[in-house]
């Protein structure tokens, strides 16, 4: 686990998997994936660096992997429902948010955006100018506005997230995240490109 002065204990993981994947036609979460399902593989990721790990679906199949599992307060506004959820839900500043449908994410390079995240509001990769909001660190302390926002209409997580201190790492050089890591499956083309990298050993 994490050694800093800001102690593990003081973050939470939460799983988003509320997405209608309409796309997909199923539930991206509970897809298996080289032969257990993709938040099976999240949850082994995120475990070792957060005490509490919960999840956010509105989907109560995800129960059976032993977490707690909590509904959209707002429904049908994508993750920025999910994301105003989880920090309602929190009891801990800090809170580690990612995506179901992300296979090829790593420990250690969760345990580097917590490690950078404790100056800012929301702190969330940069990869080759693209930015990933669904994996980053959210504090407690934006419930309020990041409500706000939401009835306001705005639910575009980039958009808003400029309203806070955002801490945006560029992580282009750094060896922890490779060009497949930010994958995620959103359709089958998706998955199976998703499954011929993995065999490829990525």
């Amino acid at each position: 686990m994490i050694s800093n002065s800001k102690n593990i204990n003081t973050i939470t993981g939460f799983i988003l998997a509320g997405g209608k994947s309409s796309r997909m036609g199923t539930d991206k979460g509970l897809i298996i994936f080289n032969e257990e399902t993709i938040i099976q593989q999240v949850i082994a990721q995120l475990k070792p660096v957060v005490n509490n790990l919960v999840i956010v679906s509105n989907n109560t199949t995800y129960e059976k992997f032993g977490l707690e599992v909590i509904g959209d307060i707002i429904k049908d506004i994508g993750p920025a429902g999910g994301i105003q959820s989880a920090l309602n839900h929190s009891e801990t500043n800090y809170n580690f948010i990612v995506s179901c449908d992300m296979p090829f994410i790593k420990t250690n390079a969760i345990e580097f955006i917590i490690q950078q995240s404790f100056q800012s509001q929301i702190t969330i990769p940069i990869f080759h100018q693209k930015a990933e909001p669904l994996f980053g660190v959210y504090t407690k302390e934006c419930l309020p506005k990041w409500t706000e926002l939401i009835q306001l209409g705005i639910i575009k997580l980039t958009d808003i997230a400029s309203n806070f201190q955002l801490n945006k790492l560029n992580v282009d050089d750094n060896p922890l995240f490779s060009d497949v890591f930010f994958t995620n499956i959103n359709t089958q083309n998706d998955f199976n490109d998703a499954l011929k990298i993995s065999k490829n050993g990525n």
